[in-house]
Formats: structure tokens, sequence, C-alpha cells
């Protein structure tokens, strides 16, 4: 695993939390387990960032709300700080990580120290590791990953930038989950299998098959139930793919 970055004398490093919802909340818990772990260095919070007009002037567990996402770029430009999506939508997160670095800020990745994480393992900047998650020897994760408790991630399998895995996971040893693909709770990707791009996985699937890119699977095993470029409601500049003729299930193929 890659080393986290510590200050050159060991003080607080200064992060700030990008989305002040429940995955917020979940960050901050992890951040302040980290800081009581020497290995991981320690963290000082500064407060959320949120573009919600309702939490404006507001406090979330003691810490300011320190404006929208445009307002706190303006006013903060050029600082010497770390900073963490905390944002559960796969292509938000690609959108804000993108946008705070264009503007140099640093991506935290906020890992757990119940995590099982093999020496071996390469862990870009950015992702989100929770409590009790398993990380196996030569897994790769992308940038801005999610993975979510209890998950495991094999084996030489690769976890691509801005996926997610759900509470309860098993991406097994040498899959593939490429960019933007979202696995479900407790679905299951068998041995080797690739979960295209942008490919939804619905909670409780076991994947027999690959998933072509733009597709939502359910069931066990996982049949394609719709081809789509909506992701969690978001369209996308790709053009609309043929459902299966029909309205029909048809296999993972």
């Amino acid at each position: 695993m890659d080393d986290f970055p510590k200050s050159l004398d060991n003080s607080p490093r200064p992060l700030v939390i990008v989305g002040a919802g429940g995955h917020g909340l979940e960050v901050l818990w992890v951040a302040a387990r980290m800081s009581l772990d020497p290995v991981f260095g320690s963290w000082n919070v500064l407060g959320f960032v949120d573009d919600r007009q309702s939490l404006r002037g507001q406090t979330v567990e003691g810490l300011p709300i320190l404006g929208s996402v445009a307002e706190f770029l303006e006013s903060h430009r050029g600082r010497p700080l770390y900073f963490h999506c905390a944002v559960g939508s796969n292509l938000q997160r690609q959108r804000l990580g993108e946008m705070f670095e264009r503007e140099g800020f640093q991506p935290a990745t906020i890992m757990d120290p119940l995590t099982v994480v093999s020496p071996r393992a390469k862990i870009a900047p950015g992702c989100y590791v929770a409590p009790r998650c398993y990380i196996g020897p030569f897994a790769e994760m992308g940038r801005y990953v999610l993975v979510n408790v209890g998950s495991s991630v094999g084996h030489h399998a690769v976890m691509g930038d801005f996926s997610q895995a759900c509470p309860g996971v098993r991406v097994n040893g040498h899959s593939v989950v490429e960019k933007l693909a979202f696995l479900g709770s407790n679905s299951v990707v068998h041995p080797g299998k690739r979960v295209g791009e942008n490919s939804t996985v619905a909670a409780g699937s076991f994947v027999v098959r690959d998933v072509p890119p733009n597709t939502l699977v359910v069931g066990v095993p996982a049949v394609v139930v719709h081809h789509t470029p909506v992701f969690e409601g978001e369209a996308t500049a790709q053009e609309v793919l043929p459902r299966p003729a029909g309205g029909g299930q048809i296999p993972v193929s």
C-alpha cells in the first residue's frame, strides 16, 4: 500500500469535507479515527463545503459550513489544503474532484484503521475505505473510489476511477470494475469478470458474466434489464442504447 502523506512536522493536515450529508458524517468520523493512529497521521477538519441553501451559516457536528463549492473555491484558492469528496454520486464525485484539483487542492484518501490492506495493493488519491474492509494483494483502486462498510476487493482486482462498492460487496480476484461503475449492497462479482464503465449492479446480484458498459443488471445470476447512458438520474453525452427486444431480460454476455 502506498504511504499516506504526512506533514513534515507531524502536525495535523488541514482537511475540508465536500458534502455535509450522511456520507460526510461518516468521512468525519473515519478521519477522526485515523487521527488516533500514528500510521495514518492526523487531520484537522476545518469544516464542510455544501451547496444546500438550508445549511448556509449552520454547523454540522460542531464544524462550520464554509460556503458553497463556488464560494469556497473563490475564497480559499491557493491555500495548501486537502479535500475529500463525501458524495455518493459517482458522476458528482468526478465533477467535484476534478474541479477542486484544478484549483490546486490535494485529494485526501480517508481509510479506516480497521481496514485490512495488503502492502502490495495500490490506492490512488481521493479514495474512501470504510471500516472492516479488505483490500487484497496487488489490488488496484483508482482515483476517488468509494468502498463502503464490510466490502472486499480481492487479489489482482481493479476498481476504476470514481467507481463505488456499497456495503457488503465482494469484488473477487482478477475482477475489473471499470470507471464510474456502481455495485449495490451485497452484490458479488465472480472472479475474473468485468463490470463495464458507468454500469450498475443491483443490490444482492451475482455477476457471473461480463457486464457491458452503460448497463443495469439485476438478479442471481445477474441479467441485463436496461441499457442506458443515465447513471443515478443524470444524463451523459452518450447516445441512448437500445433496450432488449420486447423489453425482456437478456443474459449478460
